[in-house]
């Protein structure tokens, strides 16, 4: 049906075949249609759903601890805390006080763009300034400061560089800074990087000029050679700059970088190639003496960089363990002692601290402690490990938390995919409902004929684990047609599978379409067990539960199991590719954004945490590849890439797409010039009118 779709044929045929010409005539058409006028108004209408939630805001605690003050719009509202009682004021009332005091762990960070570290690092004082320059590391005076400019460094050249990391480290251990001020000034840590015998990848740019150019990526893939990575540090007061000597394997990695409350010891994640065993590590600075603060392990990856908090004190620490195969709180000492568990040892893990009131002992948590994993509930606890209590206590997903001065109450905003947010206030000791301050409706939804959202559960095929999932549907959904599937999937390790948050709609569903996510195994928020399910082994559990979800939802009538489409980015691309080539009696339809399609290619931190080396794991790599499995593409399947993609490479699209051509498979591909890992320009007009082409039809 061409007036419709753009077919962009294998290279052999683009020549012959404009492929842009096609695609502006597809989108001119496709924009022509009654679907994409539907996806348009119901996009927009996205803004106005989300505001006709109530929000509560301005929240003031009486002094007495019996009355809570807040506003939603521009409604003043009272509520006794003891009855419940929630009544209309003129104005809000002086004088009451804020939330508990305290903090959270949810620190902004300044990033230095992707896979980059900063260049300059301000010295705690504002006099000086860090710079990597040329290489090499330079002390300038702050503007404004007086003396002159000292070179710390010389000897750095392009594959030895000083003050700077690498791409690697930038992207995979988040590492955005590679220079380090102690408080006072004195010492200044900086990365030191060795890439000797690193190999290159080599991307064009300027792909639309009548000439490119060439630079390298250097980018370690699975099984190659890692950076040599090393922590210089340099004393302002002798001028004497040095190599710290930390012990453990070659080529380790040395990450997250910071200097504890004392100002004398810093403080280094250090993690083996395997990535299966952590040590925080605490080294004097004066020195170098290294020694061992906590040591974790796992059967199969660590997690790398655990949260850890100081106290006031500056020497007690709270710390995120799985030791027992969920995340839970424990209390330890810098000098290593494991002052007590804080949370645990039930099977169910931790998420993240909100409150932290040292003064009144409290620590106040959310935890995926409910039937449904999805559902966060607020837990709290004393700093000496007792008085644990669960204080939410309905069965949805609670957020934004705000705790009484006394903390005798909590506010939370509970939801559901299904079910509109209300704020609602909690006695914490006993967890009674006290009341619904705030509620939104569906009314707005319903006015839009939108169909409430489904959340479903169904059993993996290992006939044991639960697997969770959503599903949208179009508005004015009618049971009596059958619609096509979408699978809007990501599904990479170590990524949330799905928030139970509420979702009143889809804006692809107006393309004629039920749309679902689903939380595979191997994703977060279910413990140890169900996140190490793909271990050693991407591209086997994950896509399983992706077909197996089909099965189970393919048992709704209105549900056409002959049109099955999915589509994703980045890993989600990897897994809509694998899909229509493992199996293609499942999905028809595929679009794979920027994939990985053979672990092979990509980098050593990511793929070898969860794969090993290809050395050691062949059998998986081989498992988890598209490229033996392009014989068996039996539908269609649009394969989009960026030419300066510096993450996935765009040799994972060419080799996809040889293996393709050499069993004569007919494929779509879509290659965007100037564009890296994410994708603007058509991107997304590009997917609707796929979707719309190959699933739904006129």
């Amino acid at each position: 049906m061409l007036k419709h779709v753009v077919r962009l044929f294998p290279v052999f045929i683009l020549a012959a075949f404009p492929a842009s010409q096609l695609l502006a005539q597809a989108i001119v058409s496709f924009e022509q249609t009654e679907a994409h006028g539907r996806y348009e108004a119901m996009s927009e209408k996205r803004g106005e759903l989300s505001e006709s939630i109530p929000r509560v805001d301005e929240l003031r605690w009486s002094t007495d601890g019996r009355q809570l003050a807040f506003k939603t719009g521009e409604q003043n509202w009272t509520a006794e805390l003891f009855s419940g009682n929630v009544t209309t004021v003129d104005a809000a009332p002086e004088g009451w006080s804020e939330s508990a005091k305290g903090s959270s762990d949810r620190a902004a960070r300044v990033g230095a763009g992707r896979a980059k570290q900063r260049e300059v690092e301000p010295s705690p004082d504002g006099k000086l300034n860090a710079v990597y320059r040329d290489f090499n590391v330079w002390i300038e005076p702050a503007e404004g400061q007086p003396g002159e400019a000292k070179q710390v460094t010389a000897e750095g050249h392009e594959r030895l560089r000083f003050g700077t990391g690498c791409w690697v480290y930038g992207e995979e251990l988040y590492q955005d800074d590679a220079m380090w001020w102690s408080p006072d000034a004195r010492w200044l840590v900086f990365y030191e990087v060795d890439e000797a015998g690193l190999k290159d990848y080599w991307l064009t740019y300027d792909n639309t000029a009548p000439y490119t150019r060439t630079e390298a990526v250097r980018y370690p893939k699975a099984g190659d050679d890692n950076p040599q990575v090393n922590l210089m540090v340099l004393d302002r007061e002798t001028g004497e700059t040095r190599r710290l000597d930390i012990p453990g394997e070659p080529r380790q990695y040395l990450y997250k970088i910071r200097f504890a409350p004392d100002g004398k010891t810093l403080l280094v994640n250090r993690t083996n190639r395997r990535q299966d065993i952590l040590d925080l590590l605490a080294i004097d600075i004066a020195s170098g003496q290294p020694r061992i603060v906590v040591s974790e392990s796992q059967a199969t990856w660590q997690d790398n960089a655990p949260m850890m908090r100081f106290l006031a004190d500056g020497e007690r620490f709270i710390w995120e363990t799985e030791a027992s195969g969920w995340k839970h709180f424990q209390l330890r000492h810098i000098d290593g002692r494991l002052l007590n568990n804080l949370t645990g040892p039930q099977e169910w893990p931790c998420e993240s601290i909100e409150l932290l009131d040292e003064a009144a002992g409290w620590m106040y948590f959310t935890a995926n402690s409910d039937t449904n994993p999805y559902n966060a509930q607020l837990h709290r606890v004393r700093l000496d490990g007792t008085g644990a209590q669960r204080v939410s206590t309905s069965p949805l997903n609670h957020t934004r938390f705000s705790i009484s001065p006394d903390h005798r109450f909590a506010m939370a905003v509970r939801e559901a995919v299904d079910t509109p947010p209300q704020t609602v206030l909690y006695e914490c000791e006993s967890g009674r409902e006290v009341a619904v301050i705030a509620t939104g409706t569906r009314e707005a939804a319903e006015a839009a004929g939108l169909s409430p959202p489904e959340l479903f559960s169904f059993l993996a095929d290992d006939g044991k684990t639960t697997i969770w999932g959503y599903l949208h549907k179009p508005a004015n959904f009618d049971p009596a047609k059958k619609y096509p599937l979408l699978i809007d999937v990501y599904g990479g390790p170590s990524s949330r599978g799905l928030s139970n948050n509420y979702s009143p709609m889809n804006p692809k569903c107006e393309l004629g379409l039920v749309v679902a996510k689903v939380a595979n195994r191997g994703t977060t928020g279910r413990g140890k067990a169900f996140e190490s399910a793909t271990y050693l082994r991407l591209g086997e559990a994950d896509i399983a539960d992706q077909a197996a979800a089909v099965r189970h939802l393919s048992q709704r009538p209105w549900i056409d199991s002959g049109r099955v489409g999915i589509y994703g980015h980045s890993y989600g691309g990897y897994m809509s590719a694998l899909g229509v080539l493992k199996f293609p009696e499942i999905f028809h339809v595929g679009i794979a954004g920027a994939p990985v399609t053979d672990w092979r290619n990509y980098d050593t931190i990511y793929t070898e945490r969860y794969m090993r080396t290809p050395q050691e794991n062949s059998e998986g790599y081989m498992a988890g590849s598209c490229l033996p499995l392009a014989e068996k593409l039996k539908g269609r399947l649009l394969l989009v890439h960026g030419l300066i993609d510096d993450n996935v490479h765009p040799a994972n699209t060419w080799q996809l797409a040889e293996a393709l051509q050499e069993f004569n498979k007919p494929f779509d591909m879509m290659i965007y010039p100037g564009f890296q890992h994410g994708i603007r320009s058509n991107y997304n007009q590009l997917v609707l009118e796929y979707l719309y082409s190959h699933l739904v039809g006129e």
